[in-house]
């Protein structure tokens, strides 16, 4: 009997502690992005008008797609995937705005949108591996919704079965498949993908989904689980992320879904937030750090595909347009308590946080978290900006500035005068971008312009930077010893950088023989031809530096292009023989303008670079040929020459060298002081004229140095201004086309000044 009592009250334990493990496998609803406290939140919130919350859902209800007379546009077969993206987030949209709201007339036209695809898709989305955006917008907007009284059983349940039947195929097969090699994804198409399978997973109450999905996340194959999507971790907590060498509008769309992914299963009690030592805040820090004109490492990265990245993209550098950084920081910073100041700098910046395509955004409104830990405006007017620089060209002007206010800073103004004394008026503004540079090419050749910039922010604009005036120059002939041929024009500036602008003509470079705008110079021996790309315009194929043996179109060439795969890929070509077959070895799969080239000749050996910066050069492959000593070396492009459609690309920094130069004397002497509240100058000794300019770094608390101003030759002082926070330490180094020097003394005001 006392057995039995035992047995009893073991058993009784036994299902108490196992009735918490019971009640876990159950799905939280509302709980995608949203939970029903976080929903009550943003509606108590907006309702008292406090800050920040008002001010976010002041800029959401200007939304088109939060309007209540939105019109759905479903396809049997989903169709255009952005359309059908457009449609869950108005639907997600009107379903929040009337929970915050209580206006019911914004939950019928998320309901009718809802209903309008249940009742129109028959068939599995065509095509697009992104299709899974869509998929899991659809998923959480059909979270929120589904708290509204007015959403029929009935056509829920249809909206349901069209998630399992018609959609979740096409996602759980694309990352079980994917019909080729594993790596030739991108993090983006897997992130869509598995925020498609975990949302179906939560709205169906599907645990096998749901676990399909956090598996993946965990240890998938593909480029969106974790590891991939972060194969690189450096001291100080940056991430590397896997598109980073191929744009940044692709990098933040990839990381904002997944970013949304663990937000999903955070509101389900599951934390992958913090998985591998929080990978996904490291990805974050390392993607603002670069946005806000700082610095990062980088590491080679290439795939099935050989998309060569030989550096970190420009591509979009500086786009202020991703909405996932109040999530991060609401989650990481002010719940977690953990120190994120890139992620904390970039929501700042752009608070209120508006929407974006892929991602829903609205993070002002929707996660913020504590009031005091999200002001709103962060901080008052950017300092003005300084070092601004104007450089003249053909037909163009280019400025530059340091971007040491740039971390306060959602955008530049730029105005313009023919008088340094004014009057200036603007001829740009932008407050999405924080790149401190802008080309004007509405200027007369021959005529001076002078410009001045001001930062702008939420808090207003800072004032204006001193004057600089450039005076763009006309074209005229080639240099002596410059000809172009056979076909096409150009026309060259000595005086501004050594700029080419060549027709673009012909029908094509490589195959049997080349048919091409040719501007060439003849050379002896061995030799390195540089240039930068710095524009192309109408219809250009391929362009880029050439050699070759003589002036027949089939003769043995080598060439450096830009042209392939929509015009992003970078190649170096061989035709080894007279009329013989032409050979192509991969430089960068995704390059973008500006990019330098160099071709180099060692006896018969030829080699090919390419370089973002003219200071840093990456190989593209290497040919050996037997060639005459003397041959023509120079710039080439093409264009459409079946159409008749032709086009014209420039070229600067033009010049045939037999060895790169040195590497410039380094700078040394350097010393820092406080000029003011949040300003600090630097001042050194430059001991050399062979440099194309300075770039500073700085290193704070943890000792990690990265870069954060490019200063023109020649400089002896730099201030650094809109700092916070303890006082960095600084180091700086001169560069040109052949590398960089060494740095100088490392020093910061709270610190003696250190020897190299």
């Amino acid at each position: 009997m006392t057995h039995c009592r035992l047995s009893a009250s073991f058993l009784i334990v036994l299902l108490a502690c196992l009735a918490p493990a019971a009640s876990a496998q159950e799905f939280v609803h509302p709980g995608g992005l949203h939970t029903k406290a976080d929903l009550d939140r943003m509606k108590t919130k907006v309702a008292e008008g406090a800050h920040p919350w008002i001010d976010g859902w002041n800029l959401f209800i200007q939304d088109r797609k939060a309007q209540n007379n939105y019109g759905a546009r479903p396809a049997p077969n989903m169709g255009s995937r952005q359309r059908a993206q457009d449609d869950a987030t108005a639907m997600y949209y009107n379903a929040l705005r009337w929970y915050i709201s209580g206006d019911e007339s914004y939950a019928q036209c998320a309901v009718r949108i809802a209903n309008a695809w249940s009742s129109t898709v028959s068939e599995s989305p065509y095509g697009d591996d992104l299709s899974g955006i869509p998929i899991g917008s659809f998923a959480l907007a059909a979270e929120v919704l589904r708290v509204y009284p007015g959403w029929s059983k009935e056509d829920f349940g249809r909206f349901k079965e069209m998630m399992v039947n018609h959609w979740y195929p096409k996602s759980s097969a694309f990352l079980k498949h994917r019909g080729g090699p594993v790596s030739r994804s991108w993090a983006n198409w897997d992130a869509c993908n598995m925020m498609a399978v975990l949302g179906i997973g939560v709205l169906c109450d599907d645990r096998e989904k749901f676990n399909e999905a956090v598996e993946y996340f965990k240890n998938g194959p593909g480029m969106g689980s974790i590891n991939n999507a972060v194969p690189f971790v450096y001291p100080g907590g940056l991430g590397q992320w896997q598109e980073a060498g191929r744009d940044w509008a692709h990098t933040m769309g990839g990381q904002g879904l997944l970013s949304e992914f663990c937000q999903t299963a955070w509101s389900q009690g599951l934390d992958l937030f913090g998985y591998d030592d929080n990978k996904l805040l490291k990805g974050g820090e390392y993607a603002a750090q670069y946005t806000l004109w700082k610095g990062v490492p980088y590491t080679y990265y290439t795939n099935a595909d050989n998309a060569n990245q030989g550096y970190i993209s420009t591509n979009y550098k500086g786009r202020l347009a991703a909405t996932h950084f109040e999530l991060l920081y609401n989650h990481y910073v002010v719940r977690k308590g953990l120190k994120a100041p890139q992620v904390k700098a970039f929501a700042e910046m752009k608070r209120p946080e508006p929407g974006e395509a892929d991602v829903f955004g609205y993070g002002t409104l929707t996660f913020t978290l504590d009031a005091a830990a999200s002001p709103f405006p962060a901080f008052p007017a950017p300092p003005v900006p300084q070092d601004l620089t104007a450089r003249a060209g053909v037909g163009r002007v280019d400025l530059a500035w340091s971007p040491s206010g740039a971390y306060t800073a959602h955008g530049y103004e730029v105005s313009r005068a023919t008088s340094i004394d004014g009057p200036f008026m603007s001829i740009y503004a932008t407050n999405n971008w924080t790149t401190p540079a802008y080309t004007d090419t509405k200027v007369e050749n021959g005529k001076t312009y002078y410009y001045v910039v001001a930062a702008l922010s939420q808090a207003g604009s800072s004032g204006q930077s001193q004057a600089t005036g450039a005076t763009p120059a006309e074209g005229g002939p080639l240099p002596e010893g410059w000809t172009s041929a056979p076909i096409g024009a150009a026309k060259c500036s000595e005086a501004a950088n050594r700029t080419f602008v060549i027709d673009a003509k012909g029908t094509g470079i490589g195959g049997a023989a080349d048919d091409c705008s040719f501007v060439c110079h003849s050379f002896s021996g061995d030799f390195i031809l540089t240039a930068r790309l710095i524009d192309r315009q109408g219809t250009v194929n391929r362009t880029g530096l050439m050699m070759r043996e003589s002036a027949a179109a089939n003769a043995r060439t080598m060439a450096i292009t830009l042209g392939d795969t929509g015009g992003r890929q970078a190649r170096f070509g061989t035709r080894a023989t007279v009329a013989g077959k032409w050979s192509s070895q991969s430089g960068n799969d995704y390059t973008w303008l500006p990019i330098w080239f160099r071709l180099q000749r060692e006896g018969d050996t030829f080699s090919a670079y390419q370089s973002p910066d003219g200071i840093t050069w990456f190989k593209m492959g290497a040919s050996t040929v037997a060639m005459e000593k003397t041959c023509s070396i120079g710039l080439c492009a093409c264009s459409d020459g079946e159409n008749k459609k032709t086009g014209s690309v420039t070229f600067d920094n033009v010049s045939i060298e037999v060895k790169p130069p040195s590497p410039p004397v380094a700078p040394d002497g350097l010393e820092v002081a406080a000029t003011g509240e949040g300003e600090i100058r630097l001042t050194w000794i430059n001991h050399d004229n062979n440099q194309t300019g300075f770039k500073i770094e700085a290193a704070g608390e943890n000792g990690i140095f990265y870069e954060i101003a490019d200063l023109a030759p020649n400089a002896t002082s730099f201030v650094n201004t809109g700092l916070s926070g303890p006082p960095p330490s600084y180091r700086i180094r001169a560069y040109n086309r052949g590398g960089y020097s060494e740095f100088s003394n490392t020093a910061g005001t709270g610190a003696p000044n250190l020897p190299r």
